[in-house]
């Protein structure tokens, strides 16, 4: 799998260059997830964290133009093999996309879990 990241959604994580960086699918299941999270409206959003935490959660790797981005195991049933997480220029907020499935999420949340 491959994701797309272009210059304007780059410029949206620059921050949290030297982190590590998930892509959370939100299912209510994990560390990250807010307990009793509702999971008929799972989407994806990014999780910006120390290097090298969460690893047995989110055991699997992608590759990106940022470099790796784990995620977890099981989700990879919900994304595309080329993926793309761009600005929606309507609202100035990330999106994900797949070139079969189209819009995976509208709205890309950037979470910083840097200090967790």
């Amino acid at each position: 799998m491959y994701l797309t990241v272009t210059t304007e959604a780059k410029e949206k994580l620059a921050p949290f260059a030297d982190f590590d960086l998930l892509l959370d699918y939100d299912d209510g299941v994990g560390p990250l997830s807010k307990t009793g999270s509702c999971t008929l409206d799972g989407g994806f959003r990014i999780i910006a964290v120390k290097p090298g935490t969460y690893a047995k959660d989110y055991s699997e790797t992608l590759d990106s133009d940022l470099g790796p981005i784990r995620y977890k195991d099981y989700t990879d049933m919900f994304m595309d093999n080329n993926m793309k997480l761009q600005i929606n220029p309507v609202n100035k907020l990330l999106k994900l996309s797949g070139n079969s499935s189209g819009e995976l999420t509208a709205s890309v949340a950037i979470v910083d879990a840097t200090n967790n």
